[in-house]
């Protein structure tokens, strides 16, 4: 996060004080104990001495972790989702911000209309965010789970091809092509811990922005500032790691 900005704290960054807690806790707690459970239950199959169990089974139950990886990213794209729109109507509402329908919010897509919303209602820019490249990918990445092939799908091959696995076999004689369809797109729990880390880091400077907007040298307030700077710098080192190739 770049640039100062002038914010005008109000009763909406109150009510979003839980929202990076709520995110970490819905990953700790559902989605982690999920597929650590899936993938116990794969290795104990492809591990098998049985023909069948190894090597049907074992591949069968892989793509229902794939599928169920898809499934989790979507239900973190809508998380992440409801809590911007949600802060953003607070916002207009407790700040008597005009020329912001119910309607806008409604159908504030993301991209330009997104960030022109949260400019106008916040004075801030959305892509100036440490965490916005991140999120940006899981806005991708969700939309393609949700809609299958297509803009959003080629997109998403466009800007992270290390999202579907190399199965090209160096072959002059016999090339296989790389299959980039929406089926083989691979999604690992660390790319969804690392979404989770995003949406922790947005609400973390937007805290921030919060308790800076404060006129006062108050040693509590002072502290918690400090506090979430030490905290955000963990965040940030965690989503600016280099993207690894995805493996099953």
């Amino acid at each position: 996060m770049t640039g100062a900005y002038k914010w005008k704290h109000g009763w909406a960054d109150a009510y979003a004080y839980r929202n990076g807690d709520i995110a970490e806790e819905f990953f700790d707690l559902v989605v982690r104990p999920s597929l650590s459970a899936l993938e116990e239950k794969y290795l104990e199959l492809a591990s098998s001495g049985d023909l069948v169990m190894s090597g049907l089974m074992a591949p069968d139950h892989r793509d229902l972790i794939n599928k169920t990886n898809m499934a989790f990213c979507l239900s973190i794209q809508s998380l992440w989702e409801q809590q911007l729109r949600r802060y953003l109507g607070h916002c207009v509402s407790s700040l008597s911000i005009e020329n912001v329908t119910a309607d806008d919010l409604e159908h504030m897509t993301w991209g330009e209309k997104t960030n022109n919303l949260f400019q106008y209602i916040r004075g801030a820019d959305l892509t100036t965010f440490d965490s916005y490249a991140t999120l940006n990918k899981l806005q991708l990445l969700g939309n393609a789970c949700r809609h299958g092939d297509g803009k959003s799908s080629r997109q998403l091959l466009k800007l992270y091809p290390e999202l579907w696995p190399q199965h090209d076999i160096q072959s002059t004689q016999h090339p296989v092509a790389r299959d980039t369809s929406i089926e083989s797109l691979q999604i690992s729990a660390g790319l969804l811990a690392g979404f989770v880390d995003a949406i922790v880091l947005f609400w973390t400077d937007l805290e921030i922005l919060g308790l800076m907007s404060f006129a006062t040298q108050d040693a509590g307030l002072f502290a918690r500032i400090t506090y979430l700077r030490n905290s955000r710098a963990a965040r940030l080192a965690l989503i600016s790691r280099p993207s690894q190739p995805c493996t099953q």
